[in-house]
């Protein structure tokens, strides 16, 4: 599917709105002159800046047209379904994500989401491993950020 630029400028000052709104109830940091709600408060102000403008040009540019047009890969065989499956892996992620461990959990949600979209068989695999090990660095490493180490496998990073 394709929004065109009224339908996508309105959920864009959408989300800009409720995520201004939401970053309001963020506590203050004790003794700082910025706290935890500046970055997402400047997020939405701009994410509302630029909803109102593209709905503005889509109410100008695009008078008759349908709000939502149906893209080619909407139409193919097991399409939807892809789409659906990829839904299901996340939502199975996130329900054994602290039993299995971020690294195994995450080799498989990659490598199943790389077979979904139909990625060379032999590229699968190191892909998925170059992206997980990566991720697991990045965050658990250089940014400290506790990632679940679970039951079964994890790298003592």
């Amino acid at each position: 599917m394709r929004l065109g630029d009224r339908a996508l400028g309105f959920l864009t000052l959408l989300g800009g709105v409720v995520l201004f709104i939401a970053s309001m109830r963020f506590s203050p940091l004790p003794g700082q002159k910025y706290g935890a709600e500046t970055l997402p408060e400047v997020v939405g102000f701009l994410a509302i800046v630029l909803g109102a403008v593209m709905l503005a040009k889509g109410l100008r540019q695009e008078r008759g047209m349908a709000l939502v047009q149906v893209a080619d890969w909407a139409r193919e065989t097991g399409a939807w379904a892809r789409l659906l499956g990829a839904a299901l892996l996340v939502g199975v992620y996130v329900l054994v994500l602290d039993r299995v461990g971020f690294t195994l959990a995450s080799l498989v949600l990659v490598a199943a989401m790389l077979a979904l979209t139909r990625t060379k068989p032999l590229l699968i695999l190191p892909i998925a491993l170059v992206t997980v090990l990566v991720v697991q660095f990045a965050f658990g490493r250089m940014l400290l950020v506790p990632l679940p180490r679970g039951e079964i496998l994890s790298l003592p990073w």
